[in-house]
């Protein structure tokens, strides 16, 4: 019994640590804007293209065109995951968050996009 006991209290605090909810938000980008919930679902695991859409975000930018220039021009990066980019052909402004999507057995790196209003 003591011994059980022991291996509980060993393991209780790795445990709360992967029970931790994640309370992340995106600086600079307003708590009550949907890219922060789609954020934190993304920290969670890989998600399908439905979450993202289901967040007002649009997964049909492709990924690798954005990390190699290829008509889109990464502007900042916010944080881990987060950034802004410019589509070149139309000069709007996007607010994108990198995430995993699931099919079957392969992990394939996507881009959650929100348009984002000129800052002027």
């Amino acid at each position: 019994m003591v011994k059980n006991l022991a291996r509980l209290i060993l393991l209780f605090p790795f445990l709360a640590g992967c029970l931790a909810p994640v309370e992340s938000v995106i600086p600079s980008v307003p708590k009550d804007h949907p890219a922060n919930k789609f954020y934190q679902a993304a920290q969670q695991g890989m998600l399908s293209d439905k979450v993202c859409r289901d967040h007002r975000g649009d997964p049909s930018i492709p990924a690798g065109k954005i990390a190699k220039g290829e008509g889109y021009t990464k502007s900042s990066e916010l944080t881990a995951g987060v950034f802004r980019f410019r589509e070149a052909a139309t000069g709007k402004q996007f607010l994108g968050v990198s995430f995993l999507q699931y099919s079957g057995f392969l992990q394939i790196p996507k881009v959650c996009a929100w348009e984002e209003k000129s800052r002027n």
